[in-house]
Parts: C-alpha cells; sequence; structure tokens
C-alpha cells in the first residue's frame, strides 16, 4: 500500500503562544492517529524546539513495530494485531524519557464498482479520503461487466466523485449526494453505522491555588478507567501529584506542573478511548483572560477586503476604463484611510473585536485581466491577490504611512492586525517572473492541457489558478523560498504586523512553511503571532500544516460547512452535532486555534442562504453577475443569522467575522459576496439588531474562557433544538439554540453542581434543582446562561 508521510495524521492539535519552555526539547506531542493494515509514517521533527535535537522512538509491547529514520525525523508505525486502540510509545529527546500516546483507528472494507461500457477505458474513484486525486485509486476489471476498487476507510460519511476518462461524475448506483459547494454535486457514502461508541470524558470542575480537579463523565454502561495518561508537556505526570482512586474525581496537585499543555487521556473498562481533555498551563495556573489578555485562544478575528470597506480618501480611487469590467469586479475605491477612520470612530473597538485581518496590500495591475475559465469575465486586482511587486503597497489602497498608521491606531487599541500573504503564485507582470522564470513551474501538462485549477492531489502544488498567475515552484528553486520569506518578514518587521493569513496553503509544500515560520521566530521572538491558513480538503490535510513548526491554524470547514447546512434550514436536525464535535475535538484538539466562520470572502453569504435566496447547489459566481440576491430579508432570517454567530462563539478555535456579517450583508458567490459595506444610517433595524447581537457575543466570548478553551459537554441534540455546557473550572456556560420556528420547552441535566442559571444576554434567571432545569427558548433565537 502506498505510504503517504504526513506531517499531521488526524491528531489533536493543540497549539499555544506558552508551549515552547526553556530547556523543554518538544512542543506538546499530539496524540497520533493509526490505521490498521498499512503503515503509517509521521514527521516529528515540526515538534522539536531546537532543529539539532537529536530523538528516538522505541515501540511498544505487543502494538507496533517501529520505523525511526534520525535524518528525517520520521516515524513509521505498523500496528500488529495485537495492538490496544491507545498505547503509550516512549520517546527520547535531550536525555528525558517522553511518551508519545498513539491511537488506533478502525477502517471499513468498502469495493467502489462503475458499469464496464463500452468505449470506457479508465475509471478512477476520487474522493476526500485521497485528497480528490484523479489517479490513484483506479478500478480494475472484475470480470461481470463491473469494474471495481476495494478500499479502506474511515467510519465516517465520505464524499467521492468517479472520474471516466477525463470526466468527473457521480456514481450512478448511488442516489445520495451533497452539493460540492461549488455548483456541483459528489455522491455519499455513509459508513458511520461502523463507529465504535464513544469512551467517557473529563470535564474541568474546580480549581485553586494548588489544585485542578476534573470530573469524570462514564460513557454509557458506567464504565470505569483501566489505563490513565496524565502528561505535562509529553511527559508522564508523577503518580505523587495526581490523585483518582475514588474512580470520579481526578486531583491534580498544580506543584507538579510546568507551563505548558496538561492532558489526560485513557481507555475505559469497554475498551473505549477517552475523549482528550486539555489544559493550558501559563504562570503556574489555567490559562485565562484577565492574567493573558493578549493569548490568540481568546481572539475574535475580524476580516475586512481593503477596497469594500470603506472610501476614506476619493483622491486615490482609480477604478477600471475598461468598459466590459463588471462594477462587482472593479476597484471601488475603499483604503486605509477608510479602516482608519472606523478605528478612530471605536467601530472595531465596539464590536469587542481583538484582530483585524486586513486582505493582501501589495500592488496589483494596472489593467483589467480575462479569466481564462469560460465565461472568460474581465477581473481587477481589487482584491489583492494578484501582487505585481514584492515590497510594494497598491496606491489605491493608500500609503505606506497610511499603512503604519493604521496598525499603529489598532494597537493602541489593543487590536492586533495580521495581513493576507500570498505566496503561492504571482502576477505574471512581477519583476520575479521576468528575472527567475526557473522560480516558476509550467502552466502546461505534459499533454498538452493547461493546468489550470486543477485541485487533485497530483497536482495541487505545480496547478496555476490562471495563466497570468505564476506558480512558484518551491521544491525546485529553493533560492525562490529564501526571497518569498525575506519578502515576507519585510512586510511584518516594516508595518509591525501580529502576523498572516495565508492564502493557498495547501499549494505550497511544508518546506516552504517551515522556513518562514523558523525565520519568524528567529527575527521577532518578541511577538506572539498568528498564522492561520486556508485549505479545502481532508482533516488530516488541513491539519498536517497545522503544528509548531508550521502554521498555528486554519480555518475549520469540517464544522463550517456541516454547521451551515444546518442553521441556514427553517427546520434543522441538530442530532448529528455531537458527533460532528467529537470528530473535530479528534481531529484537531478540544483546545485549538483553528478558524470558525459563517461566510468569508470565497462563500457565499450566509444571509443568503438562510433567506432561501440562494442554493447551495447553485454556481454562487453566475448568480452574483446575473441575479444576486436583493430583497430586504426576513426577519426570521436574522434570528438564524445571530444562532450561528452564537454557535460559532462557543466553539473551540479563534471566531472570524467576515464584514458585513455583523450585520448580515447579502451576497452571492465571488464576487457578490464582497459587497462594499454598509454603515451608520445605511443599515435597516434589524441590522443594526444582529450587530448589537453579535458585538455583545464577541464581549462575551472574549471575558469567559469556559467558551474558548472550555470542555464542551453536549446535553441536547435533538431536531431545531442543540444544548452544549461549556465547563472550565468553576466556570460553566450552558449555550442552547432553537433554529425551529416554534417555541419549544427544554428539559435538560447539568452535570456539575449549581443552584441558578443566570442569562449573560439578558439578566434572566432560572433555577436548578439536583442538576435538573427546563429552558424555554423562542423561535430562531439562543441564550448564554452562568451557573452559579
Amino acid at each position: 500500500m502506498k505510504l503517504k508521510l504526513l506531517l499531521l495524521i488526524s491528531a489533536g492539535i493543540a497549539l499555544f503562544s506558552c508551549a515552547e519552555q526553556p530547556g523543554a526539547p518538544l512542543y506538546p506531542l499530539p496524540i497520533l492517529y493509526a490505521e490498521q493494515g498499512r503503515v503509517n509514517g509521521y514527521d516529528l521533527s515540526v515538534y522539536k524546539a531546537k532543529p539539532d535535537l537529536q530523538l528516538q522512538v522505541m515501540g511498544a509491547k505487543n502494538a507496533y513495530s517501529v520505523r525511526w529514520l534520525d535524518r528525517t525525523d520520521s516515524l513509521y508505525l505498523d500496528p500488529l494485531p495485537s495492538a490496544p486502540v491507545l498505547s503509550a510509545l516512549k520517546i527520547v529527546a535531550a536525555g528525558d524519557t517522553l511518551q508519545l500516546l498513539v491511537r488506533l483507528g478502525r477502517t471499513v472494507e468498502h469495493t467502489f464498482r462503475y458499469p464496464a461500457k463500452p468505449g470506457i477505458s479508465t475509471v478512477v474513484v476520487m474522493g476526500g479520503f485521497n485528497d480528490w486525486s484523479r489517479s490513484a485509486l483506479p478500478l480494475t476489471d472484475e470480470g461481470d461487466g463491473r469494474l471495481a476498487r476495494t478500499v479502506y476507510l474511515k467510519p465516517e460519511r465520505h464524499e467521492y466523485k468517479f472520474v471516466v476518462d477525463g470526466r468527473e461524475l457521480l456514481d450512478p448506483a448511488n442516489p445520495d449526494s451533497l452539493s460540492n459547494n461549488m455548483g456541483g454535486w459528489n455522491s455519499l457514502l455513509h459508513l458511520s453505522a461502523y463507529q465504535v461508541k464513544a469512551g467517557g470524558y473529563f470535564i474541568k470542575l474546580r480549581a485553586d491555588r494548588n489544585t485542578l480537579k476534573y470530573k469524570y463523565m462514564p460513557a454509557s454502561g458506567n464504565r470505569g478507567i483501566t489505563d490513565l495518561h496524565i502528561l505535562n508537556n509529553n511527559k508522564p505526570l508523577d503518580p505523587d501529584y495526581y490523585d483518582f482512586t475514588n474512580g470520579k474525581v481526578l486531583s491534580v496537585s498544580t506543584r507538579g506542573l510546568v507551563d505548558g499543555q496538561l492532558k489526560i487521556a485513557g481507555l475505559d473498562d469497554g475498551g473505549r478511548v477517552l475523549t482528550e481533555n486539555v489544559t493550558l498551563i501559563a504562570d503556574g495556573a489555567p490559562l485565562d483572560p484577565k492574567r493573558n489578555p493578549c493569548d490568540w485562544h481568546f481572539a475574535v478575528l475580524y476580516s475586512l477586503m481593503t477596497d469594500r470597506f470603506l472610501d476614506g480618501d476619493p483622491a486615490n480611487n482609480a477604478p477600471s476604463s475598461d468598459g466590459e469590467v463588471h462594477p462587482l469586479a472593479d476597484f471601488q475605491g475603499g483604503d486605509f484611510a477608510g479602516v482608519i477612520a472606523k478605528l478612530k470612530e471605536g467601530y472595531f473597538k465596539d464590536l469587542g473585536l481583538s484582530a483585524i485581518w486586513l486582505s493582501p496590500v501589495q500592488r496589483q495591475p494596472a489593467e483589467a485581466w480575462v479569466e481564462s475559465i469560460p465565461p472568460k469575465r474581465k477581473f481587477t486586482g481589487y482584491h489583492g491577490y494578484w501582487p505585481v511587486a514584492p515590497r510594494q503597497v497598491d496606491p489605491r489602497f493608500g500609503t505606506e504611512a497610511e499603512l503604519k498608521r493604521l496598525v499603529k491606531l489598532a494597537h493602541g487599541q489593543g487590536i492586533k492586525v495580521i495581513l493576507d500573504l500570498v505566496t503561492n503564485h504571482i502576477h505574471q507582470e512581477h519583476p520575479y517572473f521576468r528575472e527567475h522564470r526557473d522560480w516558476f513551474g509550467q502552466v502546461e501538462l505534459p499533454d498538452g492541457t493547461l493546468n489550470i485549477r486543477n485541485w487533485g492531489d497530483e497536482t495541487r502544488l505545480t496547478t496555476w489558478f490562471d495563466t497570468f498567475l505564476p506558480s512558484y515552484d518551491y521544491l525546485q528553486a529553493p533560492e525562490a523560498i529564501e526571497q518569498a520569506v525575506a519578502d515576507a518578514i519585510w512586510w511584518l518587521e516594516t508595518f509591525d504586523f501580529d502576523g498572516f493569513r495565508q492564502d493557498a496553503v495547501k499549494h505550497v509544500p511544508h518546506l516552504f512553511w517551515r522556513r518562514l515560520t523558523a525565520e519568524m521566530k528567529m527575527r521577532l521572538p518578541q511577538k506572539t503571532m498568528y498564522q492561520i491558513g486556508e485549505s479545502f480538503g481532508s482533516d488530516e490535510l488541513i491539519g498536517s500544516y497545522v503544528n509548531p513548526g508550521e502554521l498555528d491554524a486554519q480555518f475549520n470547514f469540517s464544522i463550517y460547512f456541516p454547521a451551515r447546512g444546518l442553521f441556514f434550514h427553517d427546520e434543522p436536525d441538530f442530532s448529528n452535532v455531537k458527533k460532528m464535535l467529537a470528530d473535530n475535538i479528534r481531529a484537531f484538539g478540544p483546545v485549538n486555534l483553528m478558524g470558525n466562520i459563517t461566510s468569508s470572502h470565497d462563500q457565499g453569504r450566509f444571509m443568503g442562504f438562510a433567506d432561501g435566496q440562494v442554493d447551495f447547489g447553485e454556481n454562487g459566481t453566475e448568480r452574483a453577475f446575473t441575479q444576486p440576491p436583493a430583497e430586504q430579508p426576513d426577519s426570521t432570517s436574522y434570528g438564524k443569522h445571530a444562532n450561528f454567530h452564537a454557535f460559532n462563539l462557543a466553539l473551540p478555535g479563534v471566531p472570524v467575522v467576515y464584514y458585513g456579517e455583523e450585520i448580515g450583508m447579502l451576497g452571492a458567490g465571488d464576487p457578490d459576496n464582497r459587497r462594499m459595506m454598509r454603515f451608520d444610517g445605511q443599515i435597516s433595524e434589524c441590522e443594526e439588531r444582529l450587530r448589537q447581537a453579535v458585538a455583545k457575543l464577541v464581549r462575551l466570548r472574549r471575558e469567559y474562557p469556559a467558551l474558548s478553551i472550555g470542555d464542551i459537554d453536549v446535553l441536547r441534540a435533538s431536531g431545531p433544538v442543540l444544548v452544549m455546557a461549556r465547563h472550565y473550572f468553576d466556570e460553566t456556560i450552558i449555550t442552547a439554540f432553537n433554529n425551529g420556528s416554534a417555541p419549544v420547552g427544554v428539559p435538560v441535566q447539568i452535570n456539575v453542581e449549581g443552584s441558578r442559571l443566570t442569562s449573560l444576554l439578558d439578566d434572566s434567571t432560572i433555577e436548578v434543582a439536583d442538576g435538573a432545569t427546563g429552558l424555554k427558548l423562542p423561535p430562531y433565537s439562543h441564550q448564554y446562561w452562568l451557573l452559579k
């Protein structure tokens, strides 16, 4: 079986600013995920605190055959037939003996079949399970008139298609399909029935100066724990520093802890893996927004497109004179002066935001360019993603002095600023393309076809976004890496940015991200920076770039797409949310920095879907030009929108508010999702109420750590009702959602002590007796209650 060496394979990711400690050889290692029946590969070099650190991994008896390559810090694990579902391997680093946990995942044998019709020469199955490779899994003739391919898949839902002689087709034998969010459809394979039931979990119960207490919540059958692992920065905690003798409450002494990560994992006596619990320790105590206000775990990020935010200086306006350019595809005048004006006005501070993500600011082409993809419309570089100079600000956005002033004003209000950086490609007018043609790949494939927007695994590092956007070939041009990294550092140092939003991450090799991140840490050690990327693909692919040596986060699309499909609905069914959250925690960790969105500059705006004006299966870009949503949304759509915001603000990760989402702006696909922002007298009463609701939610998110780094406890998920508890030691917040058209009364049982729920939104109260209470929710509403 083909071996893929990944930087991370479905491992829980918990990255944070205090992870690297003086003398600590390794950043906290995630729980690695392995599958039976194949050799699993991992690159541990990205977890080394120092590049020259020597590592050695040793196997566990009756668990894995281990192969370790010193030269590349590559670990290969071949599960033995007797391998348990959770194993502890020893790893030696700088003389310390540490522990590496490995979880064995179940796979399901499945055979894809396609009719062997005359004239068909090749059929390949592709899906999220192989990162949409168009060649990796060809079908072969079974001799019974069908082509077949047997694979081993995770027991979950899989999207897939057949590639029949180059054409992408749905499975003719499978009527179940799902929108691919790009105007097309994918077939759906359901294997979730093969999943093993979840084990128990711990919730953070109490904390004082000397002790952290965790309550054990057993799974069905009242299972006890037979195998408990407590790690502090990869090192097993001395048993003298914890107590679990009663099997109900785990007590951990803070005297035995060093700053970093405290991980609790294990197995119950039914052989089921416990949900991982992570506590971040800073200055000898659990991380807290009052003591650690600048930590990115408590951040809320605002994404704005400079050209579409506010025209603060009409003197720098320079729209295209080309009459073939649609206004949506042209510069509309937004600039740094507009952002500065809103900073002075207090717009961002009033929303409670802690960080701004600024769209790319590099100089763009002077003229409009024709897309090579039908219907071949003309676009300008108003968005900033077509750089023609490495270290120049586009004058249509403003000046260097204005950009420096913008960042300084934001910092003065306690707001960080990250820059959207384009590293995958440049515009053909860029001097690097003229002077260093060998830094870039070829736009033509060996068969003469254009390698344009081929997102499959085989071409994701070489494909061009368009014929005039050359893609770097970093693997063949190390000098290009050095130059691009130097340019990135120049932007950080010149303008005092706090990190990057990284564009097209999966199209850039890991080698580049490691080099850039290492240089950022070396050149700017005093700054706590944040890098968030964008990749569409499997959790394994997305997570492979998220580690201490590369990015802090990527956008959490495995939450966004299913959640969007629930909250837009008039009568959704939340029954699968518990599993969705559990899968996401297993992939990215219970404490993480992944980005949670309601919309983005690449997705249709949520209000268009919620209001029924846009459908997920439509071509959003075509709608943008031919029939953009324009009617005043229904009042219930604002309730759905507020619910989606409230949901994102109650999840692990970093919530991201895309400009205009705070008022529920309409918009189909790109570029209609990039309409000019509206303020003050331009917004309706419904929009203003939504803005105030979002601002209140953002402030609560930043004030209460339970909402960001607390443990998730799903109390009710049925029909249009979802109730979750977030536990962070002495703080428990109940978040509840009714996304249906009728009021509901919901009985719930809360798993920690308390006598009263006090609303954080309207100060109403509800009594609690022996953990039992009843919640009342109006249609299309949400609530946050604090348990006292």
